[in-house]
């Protein structure tokens, strides 16, 4: 190692030994500056509750049909998040959203033979 890079190598150990090699905000280079953060404007309550968009995970027909949405089992006329469900078919369900529009939700993948009812009902 020559001269020139001992005096650099001991000039980068001795700024980082006085906090002065390394960020000022803090050990992550990734993170703003504390002043920035703060100077964020606060996000209200509403805006800060993320948008959930319905999602039909299932549908189970019969005498008692019900829809899996998001993780919540509902029959027809129940409820969820402002969206009531109006009907479910055999490949999807129909809500009404908080605005009164109706939105339809289509199965991933059809349903096999097996699961149709006696019926007779087809997709």
């Amino acid at each position: 190692m020559t001269r020139r890079h001992c005096v650099q190598w001991g000039a980068i150990a001795a700024l980082t030994a006085a906090g002065l090699g390394s960020p000022a905000w803090g050990l992550d280079p990734t993170q703003p500056p504390p002043a920035w953060r703060a100077a964020a404007p606060a996000a209200s309550a509403a805006s800060a509750a993320p948008l959930v968009r319905p999602r039909l995970q299932g549908v189970r027909l019969g005498a008692e049909p019900s829809a899996l949405i998001n993780g919540r089992v509902l029959r027809p006329g129940q409820t969820w998040q402002g969206h009531t469900l109006l009907r479910i078919e055999v490949d999807g369900a129909v809500l009404r959203d908080p605005e009164g529009r109706s939105l339809r939700l289509h199965l991933l993948t059809p349903p096999s033979p097996a699961m149709l009812p006696a019926s007779g009902v087809r997709p």
